[in-house]
C-alpha cells in the first residue's frame, strides 16, 4: 500500500545524502519550500512530472522515491534498511593515533564531519579529520580537565556549537520496540542517534539501520581505546546486533533554535576549567576518580602507602599515569587555541602558562614510561621507583598551580 509518509522520509533522505537544504531543493523544482516540507511530512506528494524531476535530480528511479522498501529488497548490493550518509565527505584521519583516549570527544568530532560543518578542506573539497575538533570537544565537555571524571552540566554547549542539541532517552523507559522504533525513525528523518551504554562497551554512533532496527550500523568508540576513537570512517561502518538489549541511554540529535557561538563555549570552558583544575577537595571513594589539584596529592599518598606496606608491584600508576598524560596535554593544547580564539585574553600570560604546561608533559611522559615499564623492575627498586615519581608529581604540581595563576590573570578582563 502506498504510504505517503514514508515517501516523505525518502524524499528527505535523498535531499540530506545529496546535501540540499529545503530551500534550495524548492529552488531548483521551481516550487515553494512549504510544498517541499508538506512533501517530506506526508501531507501531500508530488504529481508524476514533478516525481520525475525529482528522480533525475538524485539520480534514482521513480519506485524508490514511491515505495523506498521494495527498492531496497531489490537492491543486493545493500545490506541496510535505510542510511543516512553524510552531508560532505571527510578525508581520512590525519593526527596522531595516540593519545586519543576520550570517546566522547571523538564522537562529537564525528558529529561535525557527518553534518558537513568543518570549513577546513583539502585538495579533494573533503573536509579535514585531524586533532583539533577533539581537542575543543575534550576541553567543552570538561573531561580533560579530569580524571576518569566528566561533568555533564556542559555538554549543550559541546552540541549547541553546531547549532544541534539532543534529548536523552533510558532504555528503562521503553519497551524493546518502542526503543527500537524511537531509533529508527529519527535516522529515517536525516539524524544519527548516539547510544551511550552502562557498560563498558562501544558507545554507538548509529547512521543506519536493518532487520527492522535490530541491527544498528555505524561507528563505535570506547574509552581507552586510541585507534578505535581514531578511525571516523563513513564507508567503513559497524554493525551493531541486539544493541536494544542492553542496560542503555539514547541520545536522539536535533535541530537547536540557538547557535553559540564558538568563542563563548571556549570561554565557558576555560572558566570551568580552572575552577576544577585549581579543586583541592576529593570527591568520592576512588582517590584517582576526580579533578583538580587534589589529585597530585592522592597519587602520592597511594604511592607513599605501596611503600609502607612493600607492595610487589606499582599499582597506582596504570592507568592513571597514561591518563594524566593525555589530560595535561589535551588541557595544553585547548590553552593554544584559546589564544587564537578568546580575543581578550592576555596573550602573553598564557604564553607563560603553555610554558610551565611543555614541563609538566615532559615529567607526566616520565611517569607514563614508568607505568608502560612497570612489571620489569626488580622488587628492590620499587620504593625508589615511587619515590621518583612523587618528587615528578610534587614538582608537577608546583607548575601547574604557577601556570593556573598567569592564566586566571589572563582571563581578568574576559567577559562571560
Amino acid at each position: 500500500m502506498f504510504d505517503s509518509k514514508k515517501m516523505g522520509v525518502q524524499i528527505a533522505h535523498l535531499r540530506i545524502g545529496n546535501n540540499y537544504t529545503q530551500e534550495q531543493l524548492a529552488e531548483e523544482l521551481k516550487v515553494s519550500p512549504q510544498a517541499v516540507s508538506k512533501w517530506e511530512n506526508g501531507k501531500s506528494v508530488p504529481e508524476v512530472p514533478m516525481l520525475c524531476e525529482i528522480s533525475r535530480l538524485f539520480n534514482c528511479s521513480v519506485d524508490r522515491i514511491l515505495d523506498p522498501s521494495s527498492c531496497v529488497l531489490r537492491n543486493m548490493d545493500f545490506d541496510y534498511e535505510f542510511l543516512v550518509k553524510p552531508r560532505i565527505p571527510a578525508a581520512d584521519y590525519s593526527g596522531p593515533e595516540w593519545p586519543k583516549s576520550i570517546s566522547f570527544a571523538s564522537l562529537l568530532t564525528a558529529l561535525k564531519l557527518f553534518f558537513g560543518m568543518e570549513q577546513r578542506r583539502d585538495g579533494k573539497n573533503c573536509q579535514i579529520n585531524d586533532d583539533k575538533e577533539y581537542i575543543l570537544q575534550s576541553a567543552i565537555t570538561n573531561i580533560c580537565f579530569g580524571y576518569s571524571y566528566a561533568p555533564h552540566e556542559s555538554i549543550h554547549d559541546s552540541f549547541l556549537i553546531y547549532g544541534l542539541d539532543y534529548e536523552l532517552h533510558s532504555h528503562a523507559d521503553y519497551s524493546q520496540d518502542e526503543f527500537i522504533s524511537l531509533a529508527c525513525s529519527q535516522i529515517e528523518h536525516g539524524y544519527p542517534v548516539i547510544i551511550i551504554p552502562k557498560e563498558y562497551t562501544d558507545t554507538i554512533f548509529a547512521v543506519g539501520f536493518s532487520d527492522h532496527g535490530k541491527i544498528l550500523k555505524g561507528l563505535g568508540f570506547l574509552d581507552g581505546d586510541d585507534q578505535k576513537n581514531a578511525r571516523i570512517n563513513f564507508n567503513q561502518l559497524n554493525q551493531y546486533a541486539g544493541w536494544y538489549k542492553a542496560d542503555c541511554d539514547m541520545m536522539s540529535i536535533k535541530p537547536s533554535n540557538e547557535i553559540m557561538p564558538l568563542t563563548k563555549a571556549c570561554v565557558n570552558a576555560l572558566l570551568r576549567g580552572i575552577t576544577l583544575l585549581l579543586n583541592n577537595s576529593h570527591c568520592g571513594e576512588d582517590k584517582m576518580h576526580g579533578h583538580g589539584m587534589v589529585i597530585y596529592r592522592n597519587w602520592c599518598d597511594l604511592l607513599r602507602e605501596e611503600n609502607h606496606r612493600n607492595a610487589d608491584q606499582i599499582e597506582c600508576v596504570f592507568p592513571n599515569a597514561f591518563i594524566h598524560y593525555e589530560n595535561k596535554l589535551r588541557t595544553k593544547q585547548f590553552f593554544e587555541l584559546c589564544i587564537n580564539i578568546i580575543p581578550d585574553i592576555d596573550k602573553e600570560l598564557m604564553a607563560l602558562a603553555i610554558n610551565q604546561y611543555n614541563d609538566i608533559i615532559s615529567l607526566a611522559t616520565e611517569i607514563a614510561t614508568i607505568a608502560h615499564q612497570r612489571n620489569s623492575f626488580p622488587k628492590d627498586s620499587l620504593k625508589k621507583k615511587r619515590n621518583h615519581m612523587i618528587e615528578i608529581l610534587r614538582r608537577s604540581g608546583e607548575q601547574e598551580e604557577l601556570a593556573l595563576s598567569y592564566i586566571q590573570k589572563a582571563t581578568a578582563n574576559i567577559q562571560k
